[in-house]
């Protein structure tokens, strides 16, 4: 009774599934009819396989609402306590794991950055740029774009300059809204953000993974450019490859995170969950979520030996910065890390700001010599 049990609900779960993958499929053609831009698979390499490890945080002090106290206090414990757990953790080369903080510009607060800066300066992460709109325009979103990167950079002594005297900076869009995706066109109005981003210093976009949310593109697992398309959204949903000796100073380059299924942690063993590379005090760290982060191998066209993992968090949340270290959730995931994925002879691990993987793309796909320094 009870096998015939357990194959009723089996069945049942399964039309249920199917029924609500048609009314809603368009969130799920990632599943159905996924573009992947490097089909070969990575890892299948006679030397050891690098790993490079970058946290992208949407990272809202002000969540919520709060008050300018709870704020400080969000920042002040992000400043404290993470040195305090990444000092006993190294990669390969020594070096301790770093945080990027994507401050979100409708949360700007001097003081509160001064606090990030510090910590920055001192090894342990980088800031960069997340921006939340909705019913925007093209001038009005190039201005605060424009406007929170002078302010960075000038009053803060934050982001960079490249090679041409320009100030750059990495993005993430609020909402994954991205190129105006949702199909109500709310959270964003913008249908030509790629050529404005690109023309304002962003040297790579980190928005993406973002499923089961509705923006989710079909392209998954890659790193690719995007090309714009006058007057039409979504055109982060079209590109090319980054792939060795093919490289563009013109078009956005987007490095995904991973994304695919995990059956190990799935609802009741029959379902399982997605795997969007999601940190949260709701989506705990576990060893088969860094399994599944390695199998989907984002990785450059035509180089297997290196494997980019970008996960996301929204760290100012306060249950989910309990997690991070009063519960140890960072330190659980960096400890298994480095005890399964940094042996030295099967895989390397590198902890990396979103700025510095960008650079070990951009090197590798140049064919330079890639440099880890400690």
């Amino acid at each position: 009774m009870m096998l015939l049990f357990l194959f009723v609900l089996f069945a049942l779960l399964m039309v249920w599934s199917v029924k609500y993958l048609r009314k809603t499929g368009h969130r799920f053609l990632w599943i159905t009819s996924p573009v992947r831009f490097s089909q070969k698979r990575a890892g299948d390499s006679n030397g050891p396989i690098s790993i490079y490890v970058a946290i992208c945080d949407h990272f809202e002090p002000f969540w919520g609402n709060v008050y300018q106290e709870i704020a400080e206090h969000r920042v002040a414990t992000w400043c404290r306590e993470f040195s305090r757990a990444s000092r006993e953790h190294t990669d390969f080369l020594g070096n301790h794991p770093k945080h990027t903080f994507f401050y979100s510009e409708q949360d700007y607060n001097p003081l509160l950055l001064d606090s990030l800066q510090k910590l920055c300066r001192d090894g342990y992460g980088d800031v960069e740029l997340l921006l939340t709109h909705h019913d925007d325009t093209v001038q009005h979103f190039r201005h605060r774009i424009e406007e929170i990167r002078d302010v960075l950079f000038f009053h803060h002594g934050l982001l960079r300059k490249d090679n041409n005297g320009n100030i750059i900076y990495g993005f993430i869009h609020g909402h994954w809204a991205l190129n105006n995706s949702r199909p109500d066109g709310r959270k964003c109005g913008v249908n030509n953000e790629i050529p404005l981003l690109k023309q304002s210093g962003c040297y790579a976009d980190f928005t993406y993974p973002s499923a089961p949310d509705i923006t989710q593109p079909r392209i998954i697992n890659s790193i690719y450019f995007a090309a714009d398309t006058p007057g039409i959204p979504c055109a982060h949903q079209r590109g090319y490859a980054a792939e060795r000796e093919c490289w563009s100073d013109n078009d956005l380059l987007l490095i995904q995170g991973p994304l695919s299924l995990n059956w190990k942690n799935g609802y009741l063993g029959l379902l399982p969950t997605i795997e969007n590379g999601g940190l949260s005090h709701n989506h705990r760290y576990y060893q088969s979520r860094a399994d599944c982060w390695v199998r989907s191998a984002v990785h450059i066209s035509g180089i297997k030996d290196h494997i980019f993992i970008k996960l996301f968090t929204h760290g100012a949340i306060d249950k989910t910065m309990q997690y991070f270290f009063t519960e140890k959730g960072l330190h659980q995931m960096w400890q298994d890390l480095e005890t399964r994925y940094n042996d030295g002879k099967h895989y390397r691990l590198y902890y990396v700001t979103a700025y510095e993987m960008y650079l070990t793309v951009k090197n590798l796909c140049i064919g330079n010599k890639v440099s880890h320094n400690k």
